[in-house]
């Protein structure tokens, strides 16, 4: 190898070494600007129709426009210039009013919405009549609906995406852009360049949800594309005494009757964010209070004729899916498990009450809604009130999963507990605004000494109704009343607010398990059914941690205790006050599916409206980010010039190859000499 050679090698190494040291940036991804923090509506999908929202396959891009009133808004709408435009407006402009003109002008490409510094009055885009084609005929009239502030928007189909922006950071980067580059002489906009945004939320699902499963079933190549998924996830359900007897719980009792105490897990809202405070918090906190203090005023005697099963039911929202799967199971004698060898075949025959805990926010009444009076029932709720108003109501059953129960049985006596007689108190019901502000909470971060708490809050109202139920559920269990001194845990109600609105890696959380957990609230979304939720598996051991039996010190060797079908074994905290002390609880507690059976029948008629059919789209990258884009001459310039310099450099490929043997003499070889 000669000199020049080992030159030219030597320069190739070492320029590649300093390309892959450098970390280079490649030119288009310095033009842009990530936005954190933000939340994206997407798309969901039925038997009938698509709902949400998706941008365009490679993003869609718009000028910004901060619109701080309805004026700002209505002039871009009119009078915009350099279209397409991305208006970013507080939550109170987000109406199905606006929407509805911004889906019909061809100025707009995206939205970006961000909290109102001015406190709403109102702000749910669920439907007047939540759940209507899942809910008993007449449940809801237009002269007296559920939901009096729904928009109904959560179920529209907006051609453009949606994104929320919570970060203050990213929102005033974003204003300071607009007000260097785009805020002034707007009728010259086009000939500048605009600040801009790039919104990347497509939706690969289209349509409905047939059409989705049959693409996403159909195998024509080796790597198979799903478009959506159903909606999905589980139930919790526990027992209050094991549904085995005998010496070694063995054998399944069959002979006894069921009062199921309901409450819902899930709840939903326009963008990838929820809260769920008033709904469905209140009524789960609620169903785990009545848990634990029922618990402990009743014996171990499992001599009873009637059990309590609770069951917390998941993806509720959506047309009940959870308690539609519930029901089927129980029709069809496979709950709670396939096979009745091991535990007792429940029917829902065997249900001799349905209780539901719905919206329970602080109000002066409670009330009991209900088609087949529950008379004896509601005899012992008065008895046992104490200093709760108890009103009844009859002439409509609000939304909820008694709705599925009495589809298939209708006799069933039964009675929903909310804080509203008509309409919904709750403003802000399946929002990102239904909150601890919206439910006046504030954590009192109690201990078990410190139970006296002066003045009226959520959680005392919540002790109270708790209270009120447990005694109701003994009586109805023992034939006898309760004159003992328990009251429901006001630290426990207290702490469960504070897991599922503020903080996760609560005590709660602390003594049921070991992981730490952020420092936030967990969703309450459903989610599709490939991805279980670690909120269910809380919410499930804390059901099974108040319903449990102590059997013995914790121990490596608890979680290895004989099993069967119907006993878990759990090494847990033995209070919220001694998180350090472990104890082996024998629970009934576990999980059911919570995926309508629309999606295990095979050949279901789509059509049909019998079971839900919800289903969530996929999506590949879910981006928001902000950059400059050049002025229309700048582009059409761009344009013009990469068009000369590529006719050019045609041209000049061509000259070169044809007088390649005039510009590359071909070097002769050395012949190799004949004598030695």
């Amino acid at each position: 190898m000669d000199f020049n050679k080992k030159t030219t090698l030597f320069r190739l190494i070492i320029i590649s070494s300093v390309l892959m040291i450098g970390n280079g940036i490649r030119t288009k991804d310095k033009m842009y600007e990530n936005i954190d923090a933000s939340k994206a509506c997407f798309r969901r999908l039925n038997a009938t129709h698509q709902i949400g929202c998706t941008s365009e396959r490679g993003g869609s891009t718009g000028a910004i426009h901060f619109c701080a009133s309805q004026s700002d808004l209505d002039f871009i709408i009119k009078n915009g210039t350099a279209p397409p435009y991305v208006p970013i407006i507080p939550t109170n402009l987000f109406t199905s009013e606006n929407i509805a003109r911004l889906k019909k002008t061809p100025k707009i490409s995206g939205l970006l919405v961000y909290p109102s510094e001015s406190p709403l009055q109102h702000f749910t885009h669920e439907q007047q009549c939540p759940n209507p084609a899942s809910s008993l005929p007449g449940s809801c009239k237009a002269t007296n609906v559920w939901n009096p502030h729904g928009t109904g928007l959560l179920y529209h189909d907006i051609p453009f995406p949606v994104f929320y922006v919570e970060s203050v950071e990213s929102l005033t980067f974003a204003k300071e852009c607009f007000e260097k580059y785009n805020n002034f002489s707007f009728g010259g906009q086009r000939d500048r360049s605009l600040c801009s945004l790039q919104l990347l939320s497509f939706m690969y699902a289209a349509t409905n949800s047939s059409t989705c499963i049959r693409r996403s079933n159909a195998f024509t190549n080796l790597n198979p594309v799903r478009f959506c998924d159903p909606l999905g996830d589980q139930n919790v359900w526990a027992a209050l005494y094991p549904l085995v007897k005998g010496a070694n719980l063995t054998e399944p009792n069959r002979n006894a009757k069921y009062i199921i105490v309901g409450a819902r897990l899930d709840t939903t809202s326009m963008f990838d964010k929820t809260a769920g405070a008033v709904s469905p918090v209140t009524g789960l906190v609620a169903l785990l209070a009545t848990a634990k203090l029922l618990k402990e005023m009743t014996t171990n005697d499992n001599n009873y004729e009637k059990n309590v099963l609770f069951v917390i039911f998941n993806g509720e929202t959506y047309d009940y899916i959870g308690s539609q799967r519930f029901v089927y199971e129980l029709l069809r004698g496979k709950f709670p498990a396939k096979s009745g060898d091991y535990l007792p075949e429940i029917t829902i025959d065997d249900i001799d009450l349905f209780v539901e805990l719905s919206q329970l926010n602080w109000t002066e009444t409670v009330v009991a809604h209900y088609l087949n009076k529950p008379s004896d029932f509601l005899l012992k709720l008065y008895a046992n009130k104490g200093g709760l108003n108890l009103d009844e109501a009859s002439d409509g059953l609000p939304p909820g999963s008694l709705h599925t129960f009495l589809k298939n049985r209708t006799e069933l006596p039964s009675l929903i507990l909310t804080d509203h007689r008509n309409g919904y108190l709750n403003n802000f019901y399946n929002s990102i605004y239904d909150n601890a502000t919206n439910l006046n909470y504030v954590y009192l971060n109690l201990s078990k000494s410190s139970d006296s708490v002066v003045g009226d809050n959520i959680q005392k109202h919540i002790q109270n109704v708790s209270t009120m139920l447990a005694k109701s559920l003994y009586s109805e269990i023992t034939s006898k009343s309760y004159f003992g001194e328990k009251i429901a845990d006001l630290q426990f109600i207290d702490e469960l607010f504070y897991c599922y609105l503020e903080d996760s890696n609560c005590r709660v959380h602390q003594a049921i398990q070991k992981l730490e957990l952020r420092q936030q609230p967990l969703s309450l979304y459903i989610g599709v059914e490939l991805a279980p939720h670690f909120i269910t598996t809380l919410v499930g051991l804390t059901l099974g941690w108040v319903t449990g039996d102590v059997v013995g010190e914790g121990n490596a060797n608890c979680t290895n205790e004989p099993k069967n079908y119907a006993l878990r074994y759990y090494n847990m905290s033995q209070s919220l006050d001694d998180l350090n002390t472990t104890l082996c609880y024998r629970i009934t507690m576990n999980f059911t599916e919570a995926v309508s059976p629309a999606f295990i029948i095979d050949g279901y008629d789509w059509s049909s409206g019998q079971y839900s059919t919800w289903t969530e789209s996929t999506w590949g990258d879910i981006k928001l980010r902000i950059f400059l884009k050049p002025s229309a001459a700048h582009e059409n310039m761009t344009i013009a010039i990469g068009s000369i310099v590529f006719i050019f450099s045609l041209i000049f490929v061509y000259f070169v190859k044809s007088r390649s043997h005039i510009l590359f003499a071909p070097q002769l070889p050395t012949l190799a000499p004949t004598n030695c």
